[in-house]
Order: structure tokens, then C-alpha cells, then sequence
């Protein structure tokens, strides 16, 4: 028995002996190989595997009982400024990759492109703008791949940016259906467990520009658009809410976003106040939204619920993971990192998580029991 696993095992028993009783948080589990930030870890649907990305443009899969690397895919984007965005299908043979405006989607871990997408619609149009991708996602069944960023032309009605999301046919890279211009940058998107919707969040503007983030629901069939939730009701001169991320519950019934807000006290962009963040959770249903999370002081940028949806995960800037109540806020949980987490995970059933930091290790912990 490697190291690996009886590190593992070990946690494990100890989590099995102390259930019911307040504990220390526990010690990760840490995975080394990547040269640079992680930015992607996703659980195979079977819970024997990690897939994870990172600015290093490599593609890792490791055991996840053992923590062995299993397979490497090197050089899944060129080199230059910034790192690719990834998404995996739940089996995690195929991947996709999206860099400076071309996404391909290839297997893993052979490493085949079997489709090429330009998500720019309107490229070469005149703009002080760049589009790109910033968050994708493919469906349950990996049939289809959500892209979200932004466009040339404005959205706004600052002139910023404007946010779109697509849908793609991940088999012939045809669009299925977009979405209109949103205001701002899409930053993340996600699909609905039963893959009946797609949401995303949009990261909105401060200073000067009074245009909070938001998130947005469609039909993923028809592209129709079915809620939209403003991350902060109103922003006064100065303030500033974003949508950086997006996630379901496991039911479908709820949409949870982390919100970072503040205030800057110049168009210089000087903050003077930051308020904190939160996390946001609706009520697909009735519309209605409660803070169960609040009163951080730190952005936070993930956020997943747990496979039963009694808890919520997120990574904050101030290198934490933490575990909430996902109907209470109660913090369950603080799981400090050495450097800033950038995604975190929770395994299949619920027991283990995963977070990637910007030290490039991968690190993995029994969830803790409520109390």
C-alpha cells in the first residue's frame, strides 16, 4: 500500500471515529504535478477518477484512491499570455479546450481533436475589445458544449463588453442556439443536472459604471430565456456586485452564485470600502433568494453544492475552502490552502473534495460530518 492511500485511509478512519463530535479540519491529500496554477478538477461520474487542468497546458488524470497520476495530455494550448480554459465530459474521456478564440474538443487521454469551434461571431469587428471564453461546460450527456464570455460589440448601457452565452453541438461544432447580448462578460455557465437548463453569471462593472452582475437561466433546448436574477438589487455611484460563478442544486431547483461587492470612492477605481462577499441561492420556483452565506471579507470565486444539497463549497481569495449549511450558512468547515484556490469539487458521493490552487498542487479532503 502506497503512501498515498494509507495517508488517505487514515483520514478516513479518523473522520469514521469522531462522527458527531466537533474535530479539527482535516489534512489534505496532496497531488503534485502540475507546473503552474490549477485551474480545473473535475470527478469522474464513477468516483475513481480526478481530471484536472492547469496554466501549464497539461491535462492530468489521477486514481483517486491512490492519488497516482494515471495519464498527462501536454500541450493542450499554445504558449503565450495566460492559461486555457477547460471543460471535461463526466466520464472524463473528452475535454474540451479553449484559448485566445479557438476551442477544440479532443479525447483524453489519446489526445485526438475531433472538433474545432471559433466562438467569436463577430470577429474582426472594430472594437476596443478582445472577446474570448471564459467558462465552458459540457451537458450530462456530452452531446452538447456551453461556451460563456463575452463579444466585440457593447452589451450595456455603459459600453461595456457585452456577454454571451452558445450552445454547441460538441459532435459537428454547429451552434444549437446563443443568447442574446447580455449586459456584461459572462464569466461562468453550467448545466442543470437534468440537463433541461443553462444558467450563467455575468461579472458586471463598478467605479463609475452602476451595472451589477447577474444570472441567467435558459431553456437549454429552445435557448428561451426563463429567470434572471440581479446579484444585487440596486448599486449606487461607486458600487460594485459580481456574478463570478454559478451552480445548481442537485434537484434543479435552486441556482446558487457567489457575490463579491463593494465600493470604489473614485472613477480612479480607488476601493475605499470592501463590503465582503456572499452567496446568493433562488428559488427556481417562486423567484425568491436568501443569503445563507454572508459576511465574508474575501471575494469568493467558486462555489458547488454537495451531491445531496445540504451543503455548499466555496473557494475564497483568502486561500480557504469552506463548507456551509446550505440552508442555514452555518459554517461547517475551514480548509486552508498555502496559496489561492481557483475551483473546487466534490466528489460523486459527496464524501471527499477537491480543490486546485494557484501552486499547482491538487488537494483533497474527507468532507467533514455536520454537527
Amino acid at each position: 500500500m502506497n503512501l498515498a492511500r494509507i495517508a488517505i485511509v487514515a483520514v478516513l478512519l479518523e473522520v469514521a471515529m469522531n462522527h458527531g463530535r466537533a474535530a479539527e479540519p482535516p489534512e489534505s491529500i496532496v497531488l503534485k504535478g502540475h507546473t503552474e496554477s490549477v485551474s480545473m478538477v473535475a470527478w469522474a461520474s464513477d468516483g475513481k477518477a480526478v481530471a484536472t487542468a492547469g496554466d501549464d497546458r497539461t491535462i492530468r488524470i489521477w486514481d483517486a484512491v491512490t492519488g497516482r497520476q494515471t495519464a498527462s495530455v501536454t500541450g493542450i494550448a499554445r504558449e503565450g499570455y495566460g492559461g486555457p480554459v477547460v471543460a471535461f465530459t463526466t466520464d472524463l474521456k473528452v475535454a474540451a479546450v479553449s484559448y485566445w478564440g479557438e476551442v477544440t474538443i479532443r479525447t483524453v487521454p489519446d489526445d485526438k481533436v475531433m472538433v474545432t469551434i471559433d466562438p467569436i461571431l463577430d470577429r474582426g469587428q472594430k472594437s476596443a475589445f478582445r472577446p474570448d471564453v471564459f467558462a465552458m461546460a459540457f451537458s450530462p450527456d456530452g452531446k452538447r458544449l456551453a461556451t460563456a464570455g463575452s463579444v466585440a460589440a457593447v452589451g450595456g448601457r455603459h459600453g461595456l463588453p457585452g456577454g454571451i452565452v452558445i450552445v454547441w453541438d460538441a459532435e459537428t461544432g454547429k451552434i444549437v442556439h446563443k443568447s442574446d447580448r447580455l449586459s456584461t462578460a459572462a464569466s461562468s455557465v453550467v448545466w442543470s443536472p437534468d440537463a433541461k437548463m443553462v444558467a450563467a453569471g455575468t461579472s458586471g462593472a463598478g467605479g463609475e459604471l452602476q451595472e451589477a452582475g447577474e444570472v441567467w437561466l435558459w431553456d437549454a433546448e429552445t435557448g428561451k430565456s426563463l429567470h434572471t436574477f440581479r446579484v444585487k438589487p440596486e448599486t449606487k455611484y461607486g458600487e460594485w456586485a459580481s456574478a463570478a460563478d454559478v451552480a445548481f442544486s442537485p434537484d434543479g431547483k435552486r441556482v446558487a452564485a457567489p457575490v463579491t461587492a463593494g465600493s470604489r470612492g473614485s472613477p480612479a477605481g480607488i476601493i475605499i470600502d470592501d463590503v465582503g462577499a456572499s452567496v446568493r441561492v433562488w428559488d427556481l420556483a417562486t423567484g425568491e433568494d436568501t443569503l445563507p452565506v454572508k459576511g465574508l471579507r474575501a471575494s469568493v470565486g467558486r462555489v458547488v453544492f454537495s451531491p445531496d444539497g445540504q451543503q455548499l463549497a466555496t473557494a475564497g481569495a483568502d486561500n480557504v475552502v469552506r463548507v456551509w449549511d446550505a440552508e442555514t450558512g452555518r459554517e461547517l468547515a475551514a480548509l486552508s490552502c498555502p496559496d489561492g484556490v481557483g475551483v473546487v469539487a466534490f466528489s460523486p458521493d459527496g464524501t471527499t473534495l477537491a480543490a486546485g490552487t494557484e501552486d499547482g498542487s491538487i488537494r483533497i479532503w474527507v468532507v467533514p460530518a455536520a454537527n
